[in-house]
């Protein structure tokens, strides 16, 4: 009887200490990304459980410097997000030009008259400020996104 009562009591101490220390987890922003810490950290505030950052294949189409458009993979899905370093969000349309028959989507970006298409394989959602660009493949993944941003 005695040994039934540590067993719980062990197995009760366990499962409380693991809750605890799921909650407390800070975000670990890896060097390279700490230019977009406080955004980063604001959106996992807001519930979005990022779980690894690796650079995106944006920096080329959005002109960013190195390590300035992030993959983020989250618990809902991956999305991208894109630091503007000359905060010019607002001058940029993204706008759906087609879906195809073959499942591409094509979108048309664009920048200071400057119109530039981006295919993707799927159907992307897209969110922008002055300062970021984000793009998620998943609809209630952009939801999650886009009441975080209005939440800054």
């Amino acid at each position: 009887m005695l040994r039934k009562i540590c067993i719980i009591f062990v197995l009760v101490l366990s499962t409380l200490t693991l809750g605890c220390s799921q909650e407390s987890k800070p975000l670990v922003i890896p060097s390279e990304y700490q230019h977009a810490k406080e955004m980063l950290d604001h959106l996992y505030n807001e519930g979005l459980n990022i779980q690894e950052i690796h650079n995106s294949k944006y920096t080329a189409f959005f002109n960013t410097n190195p390590n300035n458009s992030m993959y983020i993979k989250t618990d809902m899905g991956i999305f991208e997000l894109v630091h503007l370093e000359r905060k010019n969000g607002k001058e940029i349309d993204i706008v759906v030009q087609e879906a195809t028959d073959n499942g591409e989507y094509k979108y048309v970006v664009s920048e200071s008259g400057v119109d530039r298409l981006l295919i993707l394989g799927a159907e992307n959602y897209f969110n922008k400020s002055d300062e970021y660009i984000t793009i998620a493949r998943n609809k209630d993944l952009n939801e999650k996104i886009k009441q975080a941003l209005k939440a800054q």
